[in-house]
């Protein structure tokens, strides 16, 4: 089982948080690209694979949060489609395993009776801007990069026939996030158990239905059964807490439960 930390709003770049997941022997940083340190502009393969091999760790991905590769517009569009294509390229020529992104709602109307998603109600066009994504993973991966769609709030309808659609290619993959999941009220798990054989990557932090994101221990989540859910699965686990005490804290946690034995 592979351990990991996200990049941190107190790293001040990437080889302090290389240098930390070092310290405490965890196996990979998640560098998420909404952080300016890690943007494409300021990361090249050169610096990625000297970092993982001076630390011996790797990294692994996290698009921009507000990715939006389906948007109507084509100005916009093109632009999410070329960070995702050159996230991936760099993935490649990094050696870096996985990608991970966040599948959006988009646009929606609140009606005086119902919410209205503007994807839905556009749903040809859509879903042809969603193959359009597709195409352009597959074809900057190679099959050497794995995408992986987090869950968020709870997915819509619309959504999850996307992601259907996505994962009908072998380069897509899912990310639990089980935070996410218990403040939706575990309203997307049909979906994680219909595409079992699919989780790849798991954000593993402690919470309770009103908060996520907290240190492990210290939410009501039983972290020993969601560890082997994802070591049964073959995914790697980023422990995805929001401080550098919070981390340190969290990797104690599993080390006194023998989870963790590095």
């Amino acid at each position: 089982m592979e351990f990991g930390m996200p990049f941190l709003l107190e790293n001040p770049g990437i080889e302090d948080a290389a240098q930390l997941a070092a310290e405490l022997k965890l196996d990979f940083v998640e560098l998420n690209m909404s952080f300016p340190a890690c943007s494409l502009d300021r990361m090249d393969k050169g610096l990625l694979n000297s970092l993982q091999e001076k630390y011996g760790i790797y990294f692994t991905f996290h698009l921009h949060e507000e990715m939006a590769p389906c948007s109507f517009s084509p100005y916009v569009r093109d632009a999410w489609m070329r960070e995702a294509r050159d996230a991936i390229l760099l993935a490649r020529a990094s050696h870096i395993p996985n990608v991970n992104v966040h599948w959006p709602k988009g646009v929606y109307i609140t009606l005086p009776d119902h919410v209205d998603y503007v994807f839905a109600r556009y749903s040809e066009e859509y879903r042809k801007n969603a193959l359009a994504f597709r195409s352009l993973c597959e074809d900057a991966s190679q099959g050497e990069v794995r995408v992986c769609i987090e869950n968020t709030t709870a997915w819509k309808p619309f959504q999850t026939d996307c992601i259907d659609m996505l994962l009908e290619s072998p380069v897509f993959g899912l990310t639990l996030d089980v935070g996410h999941d218990i403040v939706a009220g575990y309203a997307d798990e049909w979906f994680y158990e219909k595409h079992s054989g699919r989780l790849k990557h798991m954000h593993l932090h402690d919470a309770k239905p009103t908060q996520c994101h907290m240190p492990l221990g210290a939410g009501q989540l039983d972290i020993a059964a969601l560890i082997a859910r994802a070591e049964a699965a073959k995914a790697r686990a980023v422990i995805e807490i929001k401080t550098i005490q919070a981390l340190r804290d969290s990797v104690v946690y599993l080390r006194d439960r023998g989870l963790f034995s590095k």
